[in-house]
Formats: C-alpha cells, sequence, structure tokens
C-alpha cells in the first residue's frame, strides 16, 4: 500500500464511480481500476462492492476509508512543512510569547526550527497579552503565542487553539505539605505562594469566586513577576506553593526540585495558550515554518506532560 493507492482509493469512495472518480484524478478509468485492484490484492481485502452503477464499499473498505483521511492530512501536512523547509531563505521572524511559554514551549521549538532551518533568525519578545496584542496591530511582529482569553473578540485575529493543560499544585520535595497523600483546599490556606503579576480577567474570576479555592490572586501572592523563571526558582529555594501546567515544570518534577501535591483544583483552572496572527496580513515563509513548528511541538511536548 502506497500514499498514491490511497488517494486513488479515497476518491473512488468518495466517487462512488470509477468514472466520475478517475475524472477527478485526471487519470484513465483501467488505471484507476488497476490501482484499486492493487491495493485490494497488497491488503488481501475486498475494498468495494461492484454493482452495476458504480461501487460501494464493503465494511473493510468503510473501516479503511475512516482511517485514511487523517494519514492524507498528515501526509499533506508534512509534504507542506517540507516545501517551506525548502523555500526557506535567510530570514527573520520576531514573534512575542507568554512568559510561562518563553520558559517551556518556545526554547523547544526554536531549537527544533535550529535543526531544520539554520539560517533563520528568530527574535521574541516576552510579556504579556495586553502589550503583545498592540504589537501585532502595528506590525512589530509576525505573531504571538499566548493566553487567548482576552483576544477572542478582536474581529483583526486569526487564533489557533492549542492543546489545553490543567492547572496543578506544586511545592519543593522538603515541604510540610508534599508528603501528605490528599489534600483539600483548606489544607494550602495557610501557605504563601508565588504567582505571575497579571492573569486573564476570566481565570481571576474564577480564582475569586470558588469557595473552594484558597486566595491565590496577584494580589496576594507573596512573590509576584511576570517573569516565571524567577518564580519558579523561587518555588524550588522556599515553602511557596508554586501553581503551573506540567510542561512548565517537567525537569524540576523529574530531578525531584518540585513535588505535585494530590491536591483537586476546579477543571476550569487550565491553559488557553494559542498562536494569534493578523488575518489580513500573509505570513513570510519563514514565519509560517515557526508557526508550524509550535504547533507541532506543543501537540508534543503538552500530551507528554
Amino acid at each position: 500500500m502506497n500514499i498514491k493507492q490511497l488517494q486513488h482509493f479515497v476518491t473512488l469512495a468518495e466517487s462512488g464511480n470509477v468514472h466520475r472518480g478517475s475524472s477527478k484524478l485526471n487519470i484513465s478509468q483501467p488505471a484507476l481500476s488497476k490501482s484499486i485492484r492493487a491495493l485490494e490484492d497488497d491488503l488481501d481485502v475486498v475494498l468495494f462492492d461492484r454493482l452495476s452503477h458504480g461501487v460501494s464499499l464493503t465494511p473493510v473498505g468503510q473501516w479503511l476509508l475512516s482511517r485514511s483521511s487523517s494519514l492524507l492530512s498528515d501526509f499533506q501536512k508534512m509534504r507542506n512543512e517540507i516545501d517551506l523547509i525548502k523555500r526557506q531563505t535567510s530570514s527573520s521572524v520576531r514573534i512575542a510569547a507568554g512568559t510561562v511559554l518563553c520558559y517551556s514551549l518556545i526554547p523547544m521549538c526554536l531549537a527544533r526550527l535550529h535543526e531544520v532551518a539554520g539560517n533563520v533568525q528568530v527574535v521574541v519578545e516576552s510579556g504579556y497579552w495586553e502589550a503583545q496584542k498592540h504589537m501585532l496591530l502595528n506590525g512589530e511582529i509576525d505573531f504571538l503565542v499566548a493566553d487567548s482569553r482576552e483576544l477572542e473578540d478582536i474581529a483583526e485575529f486569526d487564533i489557533v487553539q492549542l492543546p489545553a493543560e490543567p492547572i496543578y499544585a506544586y511545592v519543593r520535595a522538603a515541604h510540610p505539605l508534599s508528603k501528605k497523600k490528599k489534600l483539600i483546599a483548606s489544607d494550602i490556606q495557610e501557605y504563601a505562594f508565588v504567582g505571575l503579576t497579571r492573569v486573564p480577567r476570566e481565570l481571576e474570576k474564577i480564582l475569586a469566586t470558588d469557595p473552594d479555592l484558597p486566595q491565590i490572586r496577584p494580589a496576594s501572592a507573596m512573590i509576584a513577576s511576570n517573569d516565571f523563571g524567577l518564580l519558579l526558582a523561587s518555588a524550588v529555594l522556599t515553602d511557596l506553593l508554586f501553581f503551573s501546567p506540567p510542561s512548565a515544570v517537567r525537569e524540576q518534577v523529574e530531578r525531584k526540585e518540585l513535588v505535585k501535591l494530590n491536591l483537586a483544583l476546579p477543571s476550569q483552572l487550565q491553559t488557553h495558550f494559542a498562536i494569534v496572527s493578523l488575518r489580513s496580513r500573509k505570513l513570510s515563509v519563514s514565519a509560517e515554518l515557526m508557526k508550524h513548528t509550535i504547533t507541532e511541538c506543543a501537540a508534543l511536548q503538552f500530551s507528554a506532560a
């Protein structure tokens, strides 16, 4: 079985007729029939029932069709990305990213991009979505990667959502809470925490109104900063609580510097990261390649967290 045979199979299944299928593929009817027979011989199954007015999928043919769409989509995506790599030249990409992402996802993406397109220069502005949205609207950056909850109502923006991650509570390994098998919200009320200086209003509302949550709003943080790395280092060195998506603290957990608390937090406490670009602006080849790389790395990193 090869990709061409799979494309022929899908086209025939969708058209239901060898004549229409061969016309769509721009090949002769005998060539299409020969390709389908070769596919059936290779798999040792019958994919179509031959009828007087056309063809109909057998049960195994229906199963193969259900799997083929995603396979062909992945293949086309791979072809597109290879094409981007071949076409990229010495150029620069300027993006902005949230402070959590600059510590977790973005370094992984930059390393991956450098492997396939080492002559592309990337400039990354770190910060919050408020300033970054103006940078995007003013044409100062190609796109931004950040929490999109306060950007979704801006008509000029095209938003590609990245996989969501839950938020967990972490403490250093020597913390008094680290050995407890199960915790409730009241168990952590007496402990201070480190936190970002800003969170989206929607998330702020959840933190302020949920009766089971301790007061972990930014204004209540013992140490507050827009530098995620600083907050992470502070959590490793003190008994302050730290709230984070798992992908951002994977190394610290593996090194046993941080421990995830067995504390149930509301399901609404999760990341909402997305790639945000201008609908009216066509990205350069290099910027498209960076965008593809971020999407790919996000799927790998967040699923492994």
